[in-house]
C-alpha cells in the first residue's frame, strides 16, 4: 500500500511542478524565505547548498483542490482516518538536488502540511534517481534561477573563448606538423561536460576526427574508402556503420 501511495504521490509532483493547477491556495509562505515562481510554487532563498555543481534546494507549494480531492479519495477504502487528515492537506516541501552542469534533478526529502503546520505525511528518499529537467516547466524555472546566474553565464563565455584560442593554438601546431594535410574544423565549449572538443574534418584522407583538447584525447574517429565504404566508426565505446551514424553520435559533443 506504501509503494501504491508513493507512486500516485509521485505522479502528482510531477505533474504539479511541470504544469499549472487550478486555483484556490492557501495562505502564501513567508516572502521573507520563500521566493515565488510562478502560481503556487516557490523556492528556498535563504538555505541554498551548493557543493560543485550540485545545488541542494528546498521547494513549497501550495495544494490545489484537485490533487487534495484525489488523495482523500484515494484513501478512502483505505485508510480512513488518513483520508480524514488529508481533508486539511495544505501545502508540500521538497527538498531537491540539481545538477546544474547536467541540466538533472533527484528528491531527497518530501513532506505534506495541514493548514496548522502539522505534518501529515514524510518520506526521506535515499535511493533516488537523477532525472531530465522538463523545459517550460516549474522546475525548470527554478534551475534556471539558481543556476543559470549572470557569474555562470560570464564563466561560460570566458569558457567558450577559452577553448576556441585552445583549439586554433592546436590546429596552428597540427598544420607546422603536417602541413600537406589540409582540413576543415569547428570548435565547441561542452557546457554539460566542462570540455573543450574540437572537430576535425580531413577532406583528403576522407577521416573525421573527434578530440577533446585539454585531455588531448580522440574521442571518437571516422574514415571512409573512395567508394563510401565504411573503414572505422566509433565514438568512445560505440561503434557505428556510416557516416551519418557517426554525426549522430557526435552531435551531443558538439552542441550542449
Amino acid at each position: 500500500m506504501k509503494k501504491l501511495f508513493l507512486s500516485s504521490l509521485i505522479v502528482f509532483i510531477t505533474a504539479s511542478i511541470m504544469s499549472s493547477p487550478s486555483v484556490c491556495f492557501p495562505e502564501k509562505p513567508d516572502p521573507e524565505v520563500w521566493e515565488h515562481l510562478s502560481d503556487n510554487f516557490y523556492y528556498n532563498k535563504t538555505n541554498l547548498i551548493k557543493s560543485s555543481n550540485i545545488i541542494s534546494v528546498w521547494t513549497y507549494r501550495t495544494i490545489a483542490d484537485k490533487e487534495r480531492k484525489h488523495l482523500i479519495e484515494h484513501f478512502k477504502e483505505s485508510d480512513v482516518k488518513k483520508s480524514t487528515r488529508y481533508q486539511n492537506l495544505d501545502h508540500q516541501t521538497m527538498l531537491l538536488d540539481i545538477d546544474c552542469r547536467k541540466k538533472l534533478s533527484k528528491i531527497e526529502k518530501l513532506a505534506n502540511y495541514d493548514d496548522k503546520g502539522n505534518v501529515l505525511y514524510e518520506e526521506t528518499y535515499k535511493n533516488s534517481e537523477w532525472t531530465g529537467i522538463v523545459p517550460e516547466s516549474k522546475l525548470d524555472e527554478t534551475y534556471r534561477i539558481i543556476c543559470d546566474t549572470p557569474e555562470k553565464r560570464q564563466k561560460i563565455s570566458a569558457l567558450k573563448k577559452q577553448c576556441e584560442r585552445e583549439c586554433e593554438e592546436w590546429v596552428n601546431a597540427d598544420e607546422k606538423k603536417f602541413f600537406r594535410d589540409k582540413f576543415t574544423h569547428q570548435n565547441h565549449y561542452n557546457a554539460s561536460l566542462d570540455k573543450c572538443f574540437i572537430l576535425v574534418n580531413y577532406s583528403k584522407k576522407q577521416l573525421k576526427i573527434l578530440r577533446e583538447i585539454n585531455e588531448n584525447k580522440i574521442y571518437g574517429s571516422f574514415r571512409s574508402k573512395g567508394d563510401g565504404t565504411t573503414i572505422m566508426c566509433n565514438v568512445l565505446e560505440k561503434t557505428c556503420k556510416s557516416e551519418a551514424e557517426w554525426d549522430s553520435l557526435v552531435k551531443p559533443y558538439m552542441e550542449e
